[in-house]
């Protein structure tokens, strides 16, 4: 389907592509892996066509049809679902607007030969791309994604992230692409969902080129993995755990290799030293000394290559709160109508609870309702003594500011903490040396996710509610900070669809259903319900 010969792509001091090349098998399944900041999200950028600085070429077949899902969703959508979606017929919208043209013209007087040949030509392209009917499929693809026809003419901004991804998928289908280019999917969406958009993928007649962190779409969805690392892209067969398999046996025989060479050139190095002196052995150690040199050229062309991630983090246990963090009584939270009500517990110090349940259900607005960001509609929720509160939101941009650098955030975060304190903490969340300078709107998802963790972490509070933490970063940084929050000695509140996390980190369970009591659960094992 794609070719991409010799992509070149740098920013500042970093290159993110050198060489690039691949060739995009048809109806592949494409999982592209690589470390928070290597290019991942650049590289579909660039495939997208959002990003043209760049250099090599991209050769694409005539009948290509991209369709692209962010990782975040349109932040400024139309006023209706229904309206929002229509957005996504970018070829049929191209076309009515001309259309539209014409026929004001008509309407106005203007006739002409050429201009009824053109209207001829917009009216069949119109015709050929359903225009007549894209109003009934747009309705259809909803409809398939699980809304019902009463939230067609409801606002996008009432809906969860996890709806509001379903969103942008169905956008994305309504222009009939052959070729997906996805950006972390799973992001947002509950277990349920994930489970029907893998599905979902496997059925898709074409293409799908993705970015992922969540290991079971990565195994149960990828026929091929590609890796990007220090601008290089690296093919292999099979999925991510044959991927895995086939990069350590790969590490394993390079690392034997160096371990041979770095043994011939001890000998060969010997024996240079024991007669480098002696004029009969003048030709012998001359020889061995071009030997020695041809040994280290080999040594230096063995890439040795880390998958494991850069993020190496201990959270500095706070001032502690009262025994008693957070009272509620007979909670009822949500908008016009309650999402949730008469929630009723106690939470103490030192617990970390995971809030868990299906999309739509209040989540998100229950961790608001908790902040006071979203007034409740009923009962109370009530801090203890001495807490002091961290918020990592859903979309973790909302706390930064995109014009300055990752360096500026913190400083604005937490103007009091010292400058070598500031780039130590960004240093455990892997942004080291020039990152700390980029600006935020030119961070990887990855790095801008580590960006708003730093910003909290640096007002030291005791108290985190964390929502939806775990997106964009790699898998082995999910396990780091999962780890350390196990460690915290402060109370979490958080909301995750990850199953490995939640197990790592919950103490206690709040699961949010649409019907029936709701009340917080200690575990040891967690399940999915």
């Amino acid at each position: 389907m794609i070719l991409l010969h010799k992509l070149h792509k740098s920013f500042g001091h970093q290159t993110l592509l050198k060489e690039a090349s691949f060739h995009c098998p048809q109806n592949a399944r494409v999982a592209l892996v690589g470390n928070n900041g290597t290019g991942k999200t650049t590289l579909l950028n660039i495939l997208c066509g959002f990003d043209k600085e760049f250099e090599g070429d991209i050769i694409k077949p005539k009948e290509l049809r991209l369709g692209y899902l962010p990782q975040i969703v349109n932040q400024d959508p139309k006023p209706t679902l229904l309206e929002e979606t229509l957005t996504g017929a970018k070829r049929l919208n191209t076309i009515m607007a001309e259309r539209h043209a014409i026929l004001h013209d008509m309407a106005a007087g203007v006739f002409s030969e050429a201009l009824y040949d053109r209207y001829d030509y917009v009216e069949g392209q119109f015709n050929a791309l359903n225009g007549y009917r894209v109003e009934e499929d747009a309705r259809d693809l909803l409809r398939g994604f699980g809304f019902k026809d009463t939230q067609f003419d409801q606002p996008v901004t009432q809906l969860s992230g996890g709806w509001r991804m379903r969103v942008e998928l169905a956008k994305m289908l309504l222009d009939e692409p052959n070729f997906l280019i996805l950006d972390e999917p799973t992001n947002h969406l509950d277990l349920p969902s994930i489970e029907w958009f893998q599905s979902y993928l496997k059925k898709f007649q074409g293409t799908i080129l993705f970015v992922s962190h969540d290991k079971d779409l990565l195994n149960h969805l990828a026929t091929h993995v590609l890796h990007l690392r220090s601008g290089k892209l690296t093919a292999y067969t099979g999925n991510f755990d044959a991927f895995l398999e086939a990069f350590t046996l790969k590490q394993t025989q390079n690392e034997q290799a160096s371990k041979n060479l770095q043994q011939q050139y001890t000998h060969i190095e010997q024996f240079v030293n024991r007669f480098r002196a002696k004029p009969s052995k003048a030709r012998q150690v001359q020889s061995r000394l071009k030997t020695l040199a041809k040994i280290q050229a080999l040594e230096d062309s063995i890439e040795f290559e880390n998958m494991d991630d850069t993020m190496m983090l201990a959270l500095q246990n706070p001032k502690p709160s009262g025994k008693e963090v957070l009272k509620v009584d007979h909670l009822a939270i949500g908008y016009a109508q309650p999402l949730v009500k008469n929630l009723t517990f106690t939470v103490h110090r030192g617990q970390r609870i995971a809030i868990l349940g299906a999309n739509g259900l209040g989540k998100s607005t229950l961790l608001k309702s908790f902040l006071g960001k979203i007034p409740a509609l009923s009962g109370t929720a009530t801090f203890g003594h001495n807490v002091s509160i961290g918020y990592f939101a859903q979309e973790h941009l909302e706390g930064l500011k995109e014009g300055v650098s990752v360096f500026e955030n913190i400083q604005r975060a937490a103007p009091a903490m010292p400058e070598m304190q500031a780039r130590r903490l960004l240093a455990m969340l892997g942004l080291r040396g020039d990152a700390v300078f980029k600006p935020i709107r030119v961070l990887s998802g990855g790095e801008k996710n580590r960006t708003a963790l730093a910003c909290l972490l640096a007002t030291q509070p005791n108290t985190l509610f964390l929502d939806e933490p775990t997106n964009h970063l790699d898998l082995s940084a999910c396990e780091i900070l999962a780890n350390a929050l196990a460690d915290f000695s402060g109370t979490v509140f958080f909301v995750s669809h990850n199953k490995a996390f939640i197990e790592t980190v919950a103490t206690h369970i709040l699961y949010l259903k649409e019907k029936g009591p709701m009340r917080l659960e200690e575990v040891c094992d967690f399940q999915e319900r």
